[in-house]
């Protein structure tokens, strides 16, 4: 703990510190060029807007992330979904971990590094913005780099939102924004319900979404936001190939027979007060509160678990001159803590003839409190017009307690474990060569501690010997603007040395297991265009190329006697191809056509099975109509056009057990329809 003391010493002599800014510029589909004074913040960030997000079926965000370059979203289910970026994270089984993921700069990862984006209502949001790997040390210098979420600042307005899709997939929203003195309200309710592709794979959501910005007076700033999730979603797991290839639709059986589903019932509320002092410096103080309660009857048990978390950010920003050019200063600290409690139950489906789970008896109960902590400080300076450099620094540590409340096995599992605290230093640069033309270099070393599952042994003890995994990352990028700003054109190139990679062994059908993978190293390229022209006076052009071609290996890597070192990382693709346009007809009418090329991946470490590459072709038609002060606009599209067999998601080293084969697979859905209606009054 001496470095940790050190730290908070150093933290506490700087009283200025600087934010990591997030670029407007547009990745994707609407390729608005908007260029920001910082250079280094349109080489750091990549960010979708409001109109992307919302370009798709607004159920869920897997066809937008999947053209970001570097990003890819698995989706097995509605509910089943893994995010990557630049490959960390690829070896989570069933939920995405290894980046952080926030709205409105306060966390929404909880205290076990466990993200889940899928259950957020897409039509509150006004942003999305990714950070591809460990650049940013305010938002904790994460290996696989962060999310960051903005809610929508609308105007006074009433919204209607309305849409069907295949697979009796039905959705209905609302929304008001409304102002009541200095304080601005926005409210969203959304519902969501379908039958899905595959058997046992209903789904039904409701979100409620309010939030709420005050200005107290001029210096003082108040922000709060509650999000609330119902969900109950079925699940149909994964198939072995024999069932992939003859009956993708059908669910795995003993899921099938249990009706298994997952339900909860998740509440997140957030507060944060921001005051401007008069000497350019600025205080953002976030205090957030999460309750998840959820019920899941699974083929092996039942699970009961409940799940309580509190969350403190502040940071301090300082903007002065220093030689007479700005400087921007930014310290601050982030921590975060859950308390977990869980009870397992026999499940005695075996019992009825019916499909269906029966609760049996007590057969194991814990409790858990979780606590992360990271402190960071910042400083950005413009050393001429040109030069523009950006320093950090992060501290990062990590404290899991587990307590057995079930002793009636003779087993006492209860532990601690603590990760030590670790210095990650971080620079950037960037140089302006013209107006028009930038070149990036970053050094940054990030961090991915294991969630509380990955850190126990085979018996169920704290596993003191599993270590964190540690990342140097370099990378070098470049980027173009045309004079007449039609063109946007950037390269980059990286490589991420990791040690004690962490990935997941199962040792039971429910039960996973971490183990340290000794080295890898992540090497890719990612380029991207994008492309604006007014063709006539009313008819308008955009469109996008993404490419990305991905080097992920095993550097040091035996395990039992078997040599994986060379291999490649399974689940992550050789390549990932995404061309697209937008056509605009006197702002009335849109047509978007969007294709994506996935290579193959690896399913195992040995590398002795591949999935096959595939292609996908989305399009998009909506018209949009005024009448006084309502505006309407009517969207219907097609997604996998082609209707092409593909897997969307893959369990990585799947064990078959009592001679049964892996199931690897989750297939991708075939081609579907959806029709929306948006419907928005001025008050």
């Amino acid at each position: 703990m001496k470095l940790f003391t050190v730290f908070l010493l150093i933290l506490s002599s700087f009283q200025v510190f600087s934010q990591v800014k997030v670029s407007d510029t547009t990745q994707l589909e609407t390729v608005t060029l908007k260029t920001k004074s910082s250079q280094l913040s349109n080489f750091i960030t990549t960010s979708i807007s409001s109109e992307d997000i919302q370009s798709n079926n607004t159920v869920i965000l897997t066809p937008i992330l999947n053209q970001i370059p570097g990003v890819s979203m698995q989706q097995g289910t509605l509910n089943t979904n893994r995010i990557t970026i630049r490959g960390i994270g690829a070896r989570s089984q069933f939920s995405t971990n290894r980046l952080k993921l926030y709205i409105n700069n306060v966390p929404l990862t909880n205290a076990n590094g466990v993200s889940v984006l899928e259950d957020i209502d897409l039509s509150s949001l006004g942003q999305l913005s990714v950070i591809k790997g460990p650049k940013s040390s305010v938002l904790g210098a994460n290996l696989g780099g962060n999310i960051v979420l903005k809610t929508q600042n609308k105007e006074r307005n009433l919204g209607l939102m309305t849409g069907i899709g295949s697979y009796d997939r039905y959705q209905l929203g609302f929304n008001v924004a409304e102002n009541l003195g200095q304080t601005q309200l926005q409210a969203y309710a959304n519902h969501i319900q379908s039958h899905e592709y595959r058997d046992n794979a209903d789904y039904e959501r409701q979100n409620f979404t309010l939030i709420s910005d005050t200005k107290i007076n001029p210096s003082w700033q108040w922000q709060n936001l509650m999000i609330f999730t119902r969900l109950k979603a079925f699940i149909p797991s994964s198939l072995s190939l024999t069932d992939f290839q003859n009956n993708p639709q059908k669910a795995t059986d003993n899921w099938n027979a249990v009706a298994g589903f997952e339900s909860y019932d998740k509440l997140f509320l957030s507060t944060t007060l921001n005051h401007k002092f008069k000497n350019s410096t600025q205080w953002i103080t976030s205090i957030s509160f999460n309750h998840r309660d959820a019920y899941e009857p699974r083929p092996f048990d039942i699970l009961d678990e409940s799940e309580i978390g509190l969350g403190l950010r502040s940071l301090i920003k300082h903007n002065f001159q220093w030689n007479a050019k700005p400087l921007t200063t930014q310290i601050g600290f982030e921590w975060q803590t859950d308390w977990y409690e869980a009870q397992n139950f026999d499940n005695l489906f075996r019992n009825t003839p019916e499909r269906g789970s029966i609760q049996g008896d007590l057969v194991n109960a814990f409790d858990q409190n979780r606590m992360r902590f990271n402190a960071f400080l910042t400083a950005n300076y413009n050393f001429t017009e040109r030069i523009e450099v950006a320093a950090g620094l992060n501290l990062n540590l990590a404290n899991y307690e587990t307590e057995d409340q079930f002793l009636e096995d003779g087993l006492n599992q209860s532990g601690e474990l603590q990760y030590d605290p670790k210095l990650l230093p971080n620079i950037n640069f960037s140089y302006n060569l013209k107006n028009n033309f930038g070149v990036f270099a970053n050094y940054s070393m990030g961090i991915a501690t294991p969630s509380i599952d990955e850190s126990l042994d085979d018996n169920g003890f704290f596993n003191p010997e599993l270590q964190p995994s540690f990342g140097h990352n370099f990378e070098l990028g470049s980027r173009w603007i045309s004079k007449q700003k039609t063109l946007d054109i950037q390269l980059n190139v990286f490589r991420m040395y990791v040690e004690d990679l962490i990935v997941a062994r199962r040792v039971e059908e429910d039960r996973f297991v971490g183990i340290n993978a000794g080295q890898t190293q992540h090497t890719g390229v990612e380029f991207s265009a994008n492309f604006q022209k007014s063709i006539s006076e009313n008819l308008e052009l955009k469109g996008f190329t993404n490419i990305v071609f991905n080097d992920f290996e095993f550097t040091d890597f035996i395990e039992s006697d078997e040599d994986f070192s060379g291999n490649q990382i399974p689940a992550i693709p050789e390549y990932d191809l995404n061309f697209g346009f937008q056509l605009f007809y006197k702002q009335n009418w849109s047509f978007r056509l969007n294709t994506e090329w996935v290579g193959r991946m690896p399913l195992n470490d040995a590398n002795t099975l591949y999935t096959d590459a595939y292609e996908l072709v989305n399009f998009n038609i909506s018209h949009q109509m005024q009448w006084f002060d309502t505006q309407t606009q009517f969207s219907f599209g097609l997604n996998n056009v082609l209707d092409k067999d593909y897997l969307a998601s893959v369990l990585p080293n799947a064990v078959g057990f009592g001679g049964a084969e892996p199931r690897y697979f989750y297939p991708g859905m075939p081609r579907q329809f959806y029709f929306k209606v948006l419907i928005n009054y001025k008050l």
